[in-house]
């Protein structure tokens, strides 16, 4: 089991330095009650400013959820080889990513049926799954 824990260290205008910790689980409650805390320490300016980093703060997408939103938008009818997404991967996120990695996702897409492929094991092509499009999926 896996435990959660945010720990933020803060340092004001005088120098002095708190740590705070939140642990599992991590509700809404005690995130505003956290920032509560912050403003009564730091000051309202400086709160607003924490609040609105939050906000701002998206967690990064794992490059599995990537791959797949780029082939929808970059390749939604075509036929395309993994040199070929490993090379608009590497345009639009500007990111290094490896050959291995990005053919061992397409193989992952096909087996849930994202995908469908063809050719030569050393040519292989992919297309969208135009029924897994409509689905949903």
């Amino acid at each position: 089991m896996v435990v959660r824990k945010v720990k933020v260290e803060i340092e004001d205008d005088r120098g002095n330095h708190y740590t705070f910790s939140i642990t599992h689980p991590i509700s809404r409650d005690k995130v505003i009650q956290f920032i509560d805390l912050v403003e009564m320490m730091s000051g309202p300016e400086k709160a607003e400013a924490f609040k609105a980093a939050g906000e701002i703060y998206q967690p990064p997408k794992p490059k599995f959820k990537k791959i797949i939103e780029l082939i929808r938008e970059k390749f939604p009818l075509t036929w395309f080889s993994s040199s070929d997404v490993q090379l608009a991967y590497e345009e639009k996120f500007k990111e290094p990513i490896s050959l291995s990695t990005v053919s061992t996702y397409l193989g992952r897409y096909c087996d849930k049926g994202l995908l469908v492929r063809r050719g030569p094991s050393n040519m292989l092509k992919y297309k969208l799954n135009v029924e897994a499009v409509i689905e949903g999926r």
